[in-house]
Formats: structure tokens, C-alpha cells, sequence
């Protein structure tokens, strides 16, 4: 018990150390790293699994190499991680600018802030409801009209749409199943988009799969509901309008059912509604919950980055400058000892500290309007020609003492 002492002892202190940081931590900082977040966890399910996400993740690459040789002082690894980096920017804006347009098209201000965040979601559909469905997809096999069926679940589906298709927003039928696939309606070549148990939008077109593994009887319908199905959670039922067969798809994984029942049964385990409604507890598990991998890693990302850069503005460095006595009147002069030099401690990014030169600075007190007697002179950022970007945090002595006397008339000859 004894020789643990020690180690609990650190243990407590550690832990009360950072309970006392979080206690003072400043709200506004807290707030900037919530919204940052947020906004950058928005990005990544918006572009995630395109080749915009992977250019993204290169350019995070450099800019973490920037920030890297910029906190060692290494002037010119930085000055070039950095150039390459703003021109990797612009590149991305101007390359990728229809797929960016679109990601802010999709951007919907009336969405509650739990559906962009896709926390809490209960996508569910009752079981009858699953039953019309699944009797209405073997009907269209039967006819041969190919159909695509997209669930989505708790990954939002609707910034991954090539195409946003038409808004619906009507209840799933047999009947509107039958309206939509069957030849030749403009939006049967299209997705259903099936959200929060609803039919939402229709004739969407949907990212490809690059399988290249795929079988050759898949045609462009099951690639696009592979695509889906591998960029989220979503599920994906599709009918093959050579073939008339049914397919399900889930996390890129693509499988024949061969009756209604079977369907039913696939479709139930995964979508069908619970009896009773998600209480606020579980509502908030799920929040902290679902999908959690990749919201935990944007929070660390976020701030790790926070951190790195609030240390690159708040580094400080103390040293000592000379002070110089300007404009004395020829009528006066100083007396006793003068005050040399000072310690200053000065604030500001680390890259601007390294370049900077305490040879090349000064306390400069201005006695032009000095009058005979002991004066104070309160030393501030005034007195000393700092560079830009350079704050003064504190001078000692912070208060120079300088007595003044006239000085004895001289002798004039005959």
C-alpha cells in the first residue's frame, strides 16, 4: 500500500490540475472549439470517400508540417510548407469548385442542429410500411422495371448525391413505387431517397463504387448503390431491370434475395420501428454515441490544432534593453546613479520571437520638457519601438527615477 502511495498521490494531483485548467478554462475558448467542430465535421461527411476528401487530407498533411517548422523556428522549411500550402488552397477552390458548390447547396438552415450532427436519429419505418414496400419491390422485379431504394439511417445521405433529384417528401407506397420506377416516368433511371420514414427525394443520381472486384452482371444502378452503401450506413435495395432480380446492399456488401419474405426479414432487422419511444436518456447516449469514431477524432484534431496555434501567439520571452536618456536640457543634467538597463518580457507568435533581436531595442525617455527636481518616468510599449506583432507584458523596474539639476553657470572672463 505504501509503495503506491506515490503514484496515487500524482495521479490525484494530475487529475485535480486539469479539473482546476477546465474549471478557468475561458467559455469563448470552449465556444471557438465546439464551433470549429462542428464545422469541420460538417466538411468531412460532406466529402468523405471523394477525391476531394483525399487532396484535403494532403493538404492537412502540409499544413501540420507548417506548424511543425514554424514551433522549431526553421524559417525556410516553414516559409515553403506554408507557400505550398495557401497555393494547395487555392488549388482545391478552383479544381474541385462544382463539387464545393454543391456541398453548400446541400446545406439546409432549416435542419435542427441534432440532424446535421446525426446524433440521436431513430430513422425507423413501421412494420407494415416494410411489408408494402418489399411486396412493391418484387412487383417491379416481375415486370422487369429496374428500381433503387436508398434508407438512409444515421449518416446524412444528401450531401453525397451527385444530384439532389426532385423533393417528394410523401409516404412510402406501393403505389408510389409504381408511379416512380415504371417506364417511362422521367425519374425511373433515378434513386429513391428514403429519409426519417418518409419517401424525400426522387430521381437522385448517387456516387459510383470503383470495385473493381464487382461482377459483371452489376450494372450502373448496383454500382451506384455500392457507392452509397461504402461512403455511409445507408441501405440500398435494387431491382435489375435485365434480370428481375433483387439485391440488397449494405456497407459496401451486395446480396440476392430471392422472395418477398426474405426481404421482408432483411429489411425488418434493420429498419423496423422499436415499441416504445427512445426516452431523453437514450436520445442523449445516442448523441454521445453513434458515429462517435469520427466526431472524436475532429474534436481532437480541432483541438490539438487550437492548442498549437494559441501557444504560437501567447509565447513569451524575457530579456534586458539599455535605456537612453533623449533630449536633456543643455541647463540640466542627471544626477546619481542612472538606471542601465530593464527586463522585459514581451508576447507574440514564436515565429516572430525567433527573428527577433533585443540588441536592436531600447527604453527611450524623452526629457525635453524635464524641469529641475526628481521626476518618475512609467515605462510602457511607448518607450520601446517593438516590432509588429510583439506585445509588452512586463517591464522591471516598471518605474524609473530621474533627478535632475541645473547645472552651475559658467565663468564668463573680463
Amino acid at each position: 500500500m505504501e509503495s503506491g502511495a506515490p503514484v496515487l498521490s500524482w495521479a490525484g494531483a494530475g487529475i485535480e490540475q486539469v479539473w482546476v485548467t477546465l474549471r478557468y478554462f475561458p467559455w469563448h475558448h470552449l465556444l471557438d472549439i465546439a464551433l470549429m467542430t462542428f464545422l469541420v465535421y460538417q466538411i468531412y461527411i460532406r466529402l468523405r470517400g471523394t477525391r476531394a476528401m483525399r487532396i484535403v487530407a494532403g493538404i492537412a498533411v502540409l499544413g501540420l508540417g507548417y506548424l511543425f517548422a514554424q514551433a522549431a523556428g526553421m524559417f525556410l522549411t516553414s516559409w515553403l510548407l506554408g507557400g505550398a500550402w495557401a497555393a494547395a488552397l487555392v488549388f482545391v477552390i478552383v479544381i474541385f469548385q462544382g463539387e464545393i458548390r454543391h456541398m453548400l447547396g446541400q446545406i439546409n438552415p432549416r435542419l435542427p442542429v441534432t440532424a446535421l450532427w446525426r446524433w440521436a436519429s431513430y430513422v425507423r419505418l413501421p412494420e407494415e410500411q416494410l411489408v408494402a414496400v418489399a411486396d412493391a419491390v418484387f412487383r417491379l422485379a416481375e415486370r422487369h422495371c429496374g428500381a433503387l431504394l436508398v434508407f438512409e439511417r444515421d449518416d446524412f445521405v444528401e450531401p453525397l448525391l451527385k444530384s439532389p433529384g426532385v423533393v417528394l417528401d410523401a409516404q412510402v407506397s406501393p403505389e408510389l413505387l409504381k408511379t416512380i420506377f415504371v417506364h417511362p416516368t422521367a425519374l425511373h433511371d433515378g434513386a429513391l431517397y428514403i429519409r426519417g420514414g418518409r419517401a424525400y427525394r426522387a430521381g437522385c443520381v448517387l456516387p459510383l463504387s470503383e470495385n473493381q472486384q464487382l461482377a459483371y452482371i452489376y450494372g450502373t444502378r448496383h454500382r451506384a448503390a455500392l457507392g452509397i452503401s461504402e461512403q455511409s450506413d445507408a441501405l440500398a435495395v435494387v431491382v435489375s431491370e435485365e434480370r428481375g432480380k433483387v439485391s440488397v446492399v449494405e456497407r459496401g456488401t451486395i446480396s440476392v434475395v430471392d422472395e418477398t419474405a426474405e426481404l421482408l426479414g432483411w429489411l425488418s432487422d434493420r429498419l423496423a420501428r422499436p415499441e416504445e419511444k427512445p426516452s431523453r436518456r437514450r436520445a442523449l447516449k445516442a448523441l454521445l454515441t453513434q458515429n462517435w469514431r469520427p466526431k472524436l477524432a475532429t474534436l481532437v484534431a480541432v483541438s490539438l490544432l487550437w492548442f498549437v496555434l494559441v501557444g504560437q501567439q501567447n509565447a513569451e520571452l524575457g530579456f534586458a534593453i539599455p535605456v537612453v536618456y533623449l533630449n536633456v536640457p543643455e541647463e540640466l543634467s542627471i544626477q546619481g546613479d542612472q538606471v542601465q538597463d530593464v527586463l522585459v518580457r514581451v508576447r507574440g507568435s514564436r515565429g516572430v520571437l525567433n527573428f527577433l533581436d533585443p540588441s536592436q531595442l531600447k527604453v527611450a525617455i524623452d526629457l525635453r520638457k524635464a524641469r529641475a527636481g526628481t521626476r518618475r518616468y512609467t515605462i510602457s510599449a511607448k518607450e520601446i519601438e517593438l516590432p509588429p506583432g510583439v506585445q509588452l507584458v512586463g517591464v522591471n523596474p516598471s518605474v524609473i527615477p530621474v533627478r535632475l539639476s541645473d547645472r552651475p553657470p559658467k565663468d564668463v572672463g573680463p
